[in-house]
């Protein structure tokens, strides 16, 4: 049973867990863009990231997808109903990094089209971490409430979410 759940809205005190480098190149030809996306996990390495999956809008004459990703676990597609690349990530290890090179074929491609690149959206599932440093260090069950249909474990589980992870291309 979930029993908290809470947002935050200001400044972390933390650094964010992921950090998205990424560089847009026009191929000479005037047909292609290469998208180059370096993410790194920023978690300290005994931590983890998992599910995590970058979709990244792409112009909307966008034809087919060229990729090159750093680990065989990577996968990564274009999807034609949302306009968008996705890159999927089972397991991210805390101090470490990927990439992804992506060489999109756009027909009609101009500067406009440029502008339809992006913004990235990141959504990921933090294990055993809070970004906010929240912990629960006592928790009391009252027995006023109708008993619940299993009995409770004794054990918390911190999960963070990604809600609104954005980062301008």
């Amino acid at each position: 049973m979930t029993l908290m759940q809470y947002q935050l809205s200001d400044d972390l005190p933390t650094a964010l867990p992921f950090r998205l480098f990424p560089t847009v190149d026009k191929d000479p030809d005037g047909r292609r863009l290469t998208v180059n996306l370096k993410l790194r996990c920023d978690l300290p390495p005994r931590s983890q990231g998992v599910n995590i999956s970058v979709h990244l809008p792409v112009p909307k004459g966008t034809t087919s997808l060229w990729q090159e990703l750093s680990s065989p676990e990577q996968r990564a597609e274009l999807v034609a109903d949302t306009r968008s690349v996705r890159w999927h990530i089972p397991i991210f290890p805390g101090g470490s990094q990927f990439t992804a090179r992506f060489k999109l074929e756009v027909a009609d491609l101009s500067a406009a089209s440029l502008l339809e690149l992006g913004p990235a959206c990141l959504q990921f599932e933090l294990p055993m971490t809070t970004c906010s440093g929240l912990q629960v260090r006592f928790l009391r069950l009252s027995s006023a409430h109708p008993p619940p249909l299993q009995p409770p474990h004794r054990w918390v589980r911190y999960v963070t979410h990604s809600d609104s992870y954005l980062i301008r291309i």
